[in-house]
């Protein structure tokens, strides 16, 4: 008898008994898995763009599958192989870390399960994990007692966090439990009806200028507009400058403009600063105006006690972003909003008669999202497997090998540290010698306009090195515009991540040298005098 469609699909693509039988598939793909944790390949890929344009370019999908065998091997050539491999030792470009094995299991488990964490109806035990590692990382920055951590897991209403799928959605949640509290009724009657009843003639965010692009997202999201971000300029630690701060409060208060919140940051994206959190607490506090610290990148470290001294002042935040597949090596995505006190996301409560009852101790009651996987599964084993001792080696190699960074430019007559960071973010740029020795006498004379063109004529050299090593070289790092540097005008830096665990000393040397050679032909090709 011939199988019909159906059960013929079912047999090869659901049921497990027929895949132990025929392995060869399965085999394949953890054949792959090996090799691309192992990083077989160059670190970012070579084909021009525009010709995987020209590959992908079908508009209609298939109309009949194809084996899965032969789909991986398509999946090989056409994904793997232009795909930016991050276990590369050569790739310390960006936050997106090398991953350890387990957690990709781990990926593998939350996929299998695929529970929607909106409800405990459909998220019965992984409820609780959530709320366990919600607590785990609620003590690390908050360091409250027992009782609340006790009590946070039985409880059906409020909650110390959300786990959300990146740091944009926890920026966003935090900011609109802060327009809440500062501004009540605005979620159900709407920003015009409560502005209308103020008497405020605007409202406004404040932030560094190295604050993320999430925090306008968040704005116009919420209705406030982009433009209500007042961003002060930053001091020449990439910090917040604080005499700055002051006249901007003093500018809006002046001007009528109620001040929704501050935000502080522990781990800048371009640089790896971290504000004066304490400072910015106190502020907050005398001016009653919400304090939330993105701690996207650098929050992290508060679970190794060498580190938690740069965080003075975190414990104060009324709100604190950390994700997760940044310094806590997990995949994309996982990251979580933490409260300072659980009551404060029932300003975002919301209920329903099929699902997400009061009182029901759901997830989804004060959450912005609705149906979520279960990402904590990912956090919450890299825990269990590594433990906090795991984190803090693994922190710690990473300052080891910004160490080392720091100490070979130092060591390079043609390269420049320009920032450094308790984070692990370095920037530098390449000089040629003749340049670099052209540039400090211009300096010191005060010729600032030559200065401003010899400058312009270096960015152009970096943001022509990092596109070219990128697009042909054995190396990836990333790059940035800063305007907080002792050059004048904006200056492009290149821009590294000191955390793959899998770089050594060698790989450092080696990218430099590249990136000696690149900018030594690219001065020929721009004609520009170099000296040695």
């Amino acid at each position: 008898m011939t199988d019909t469609p159906l059960e013929q699909l079912l047999q090869q693509h659901f049921s497990i008994d027929a895949l132990q039988q025929s392995p060869a598939a399965l085999q394949q793909a953890l054949r792959m898995l090996g090799s691309w944790l192992s990083a077989e390949h160059a670190p970012y890929p070579h084909v021009p763009y525009a010709e995987l344009i020209e590959q992908l370019s079908a508009s209609s999908a298939p109309a009949d599958g194809m084996p899965v065998g032969q789909f991986l091997e398509h999946l090989q050539h056409t994904v793997l192989a232009n795909t930016a491999q991050l276990n590369h030792p050569q790739y310390i470009g960006h936050m997106t870390q090398a991953l350890p094995w387990i957690s990709v299991l781990a990926e593998a488990f939350t996929a299998a399960l695929n529970q929607n964490q909106v409800k405990i109806e459909t998220a019965y035990v992984s409820t609780l994990i959530e709320k366990q590692l919600l607590g785990w990382l609620h003590r690390q920055v908050y360091h409250q007692s027992e009782d609340v951590y006790a009590q946070a897991m039985s409880a059906t209403s409020g909650a110390l966090g959300n786990m959300v799928n990146g740091g944009t959605m926890g920026n966003l949640t935090a900011l609109a439990v802060a327009l809440e509290k500062q501004l009540p009724g605005t979620r159900k009657r709407g920003l015009f009806a409560t502005m209308q009843e103020s008497s405020y003639s605007g409202l406004a965010v404040i932030g560094s200028a190295r604050s993320h692009y999430s925090i306008k997202k968040a704005l116009a999201s919420l209705g406030l507009g982009e433009h209500a971000l007042q961003l002060v300029p930053v001091d020449g630690d990439n910090r917040i400058d604080l005499v700055a701060l002051e006249q901007t409060i003093s500018r809006l208060k002046a001007q009528n403009i109620k001040i929704v919140a501050l935000v502080g940051i522990a781990g800048t994206t371009e640089t790896g600063a971290i504000d004066p959190l304490a400072q910015l607490a106190a502020i907050a506090a005398r001016e009653q105006i919400w304090f939330h610290v993105d701690a996207a990148w650098g929050g992290a470290l508060l679970v190794a006690e060498p580190y938690r001294h740069l965080y003075q002042g975190i414990e104060l935040a009324d709100s604190v972003v950390i994700d997760g597949h940044k310094l806590l090596w997990v995949p994309m995505a996982q990251s979580m909003v933490l409260m300072r006190d659980s009551s404060s996301l029932n300003l975002l409560k919301h209920n329903a008669n099929y699902i997400l009852r009061d009182n029901s101790g759901d997830l989804g009651q004060t959450s912005l999202e609705g149906s979520r996987r279960f990402d904590a599964l990912k956090l919450w084993t890299s825990f269990k497997v590594l433990g906090l001792s795991g984190y803090a080696t693994l922190l710690g190699q990473a300052a080891t090998l910004s160490e080392q960074f720091q100490a070979l430019l130092a060591d390079q007559q043609d390269f420049e540290l320009i920032t450094r960071s308790d984070t692990f973010i370095l920037t530098y740029r390449y000089v040629p010698v003749l340049l670099r020795q052209r540039m400090d006498a211009l300096l010191a004379e005060g010729n600032l306009d030559a200065a401003l063109a010899l400058n312009q004529q270096i960015n152009t050299l970096n943001a022509k090195l990092q596109n070219r090593q990128k697009a042909e070289g054995e190396s990836f790092v990333s790059r940035t515009v800063l305007e907080s540097t002792r050059y004048p005008g904006p200056t492009n830096v290149l821009r590294v991540v000191m955390t793959n665990v899998k770089t050594r000393p060698r790989h450092l040397r080696a990218i430099l040298a590249e990136q000696r050679d690149i900018g030594q032909a690219l001065a020929r090709e721009l004609a520009l005098e170099t000296g040695g």
